[in-house]
C-alpha cells in the first residue's frame, strides 16, 4: 500500500503543478477569506482535483483541506491538503510556493509530499523510511551554532496577535543567527529544513495543512520538530512550531516565545 500512496501523492502533486504553472503570472481574480488571507480560483480547483485523484484509489478517505475544510465523515485514512501554500506569493508572481499533501492513518502521520512546480522538486517522506527529494535521500544540516545558522520564519498577518508576538522573536534572533529569511510558504520552508538548505524554521499560528507533510519530512530527514513548550509537535493540536536539527532546536526553543502551543 505504501507504493500506492506514494504514486497517488505524486500524481496529485503533478496535477496541481500543471494548474499552478498554467496560470502563474496571469492571476487577476482573488477572493478575501479575511484580513490578509486570500484564495484564488486555482486554490479551489486544485483542491477539488486532488481529492478526485485520491478518491479513485482510496475512496474511503476523509479530507482536511485549506479551502474545503474538514470532511464530515471520519475514516482510518485522512488526507490533509494545501493546494497552494504561499498563495500571496503566487498572486504577486513571487516564485516561492508549493502544494502540500499529508496522509494520516489511524491518527498517525505516515506519508507526506511537498511539490515545488517551478523547480520541479518533489519532496516525499514515509514514516520510518526516510525523506527524499526527487528520489534522492535528504538530511537536515549539521550546523551547531546559532551564529552559523540560516534560519527562516513567517508572520501570519491575518492573525495579528501571532504576528506581533513573533516580531519580538525575530528581533531577538536576527542578531544571533547568521541570517534570517521570511519566504511565505511554511510547507516549503520545512522541506528546505529537511534537505539542509535552511538550518531551522519557526512560526506561530500555523494550521494542519501548513505543517502535515513538512513536519514528517523534517523528522524523517533526521531533524526535530517541537511546539513552543518543547514537546513533540502535534499537527492537529499545536499552532506554534520550531524545527531544526537536534543541535539547534533546543537553542531556538530558548529564544522563541509564544502564548500558544
Amino acid at each position: 500500500m505504501n507504493n500506492k500512496i506514494k504514486k497517488v501523492l505524486k500524481l496529485a502533486c503533478l496535477e496541481a503543478g500543471k494548474v499552478i504553472l498554467k496560470n502563474y503570472g496571469t492571476i487577476k481574480s482573488v477572493k478575501s477569506k479575511g484580513r490578509n488571507d486570500w484564495v484564488t480560483k486555482q486554490d479551489i480547483l486544485i483542491e477539488r482535483r486532488v481529492i478526485k485523484i485520491i478518491k479513485r484509489d482510496f475512496p474511503d478517505s476523509a479530507f482536511i483541506g485549506e479551502e474545503t475544510g474538514v470532511s464530515s465523515k471520519k475514516m482510518d485514512m485522512t488526507w490533509i491538503i494545501d493546494p497552494i501554500d504561499g498563495t500571496n506569493n503566487y498572486i504577486h508572481d513571487y516564485p516561492f510556493f508549493c502544494t502540500s499533501i499529508g496522509v494520516m492513518i489511524k491518527g498517525e502521520m505516515t506519508h507526506g509530499a511537498v511539490y515545488d512546480p517551478l523547480r520541479e522538486e518533489f519532496f516525499y517522506a514515509q514514516k520510518d523510511h526516510g525523506a527524499f527529494m526527487n528520489e534522492k535521500r535528504i538530511k537536515v544540516s549539521e550546523i551547531r551554532k546559532l551564529s552559523d545558522s540560516l534560519l527562516c520564519t513567517g508572520f501570519i498577518t491575518s492573525k495579528v496577535s501571532y504576528a506581533k508576538k513573533n516580531i519580538s522573536n525575530f528581533t531577538r534572533l536576527v542578531f544571533k543567527a547568521r541570517s534570517i529569511r521570511r519566504d511565505g510558504s511554511a510547507a516549503l520552508d520545512l522541506a528546505y529544513v529537511a534537505c539542509g538548505r535552511l538550518d531551522g524554521f519557526w512560526e506561530l499560528g500555523l494550521n494542519s495543512w501548513d505543517t502535515s507533510a513538512g513536519v514528517l519530512l523534517v523528522e524523517e530527514a533526521g531533524g526535530k520538530v517541537i511546539n513552543s513548550k518543547g514537546k513533540k509537535f502535534n499537527i492537529l493540536e499545536n499552532k506554534s512550531l520550531i524545527s531544526a536539527n537536534k543541535y539547534l532546536v533546543k537553542k531556538l526553543l530558548v529564544e522563541i516565545k509564544s502564548n500558544q502551543v
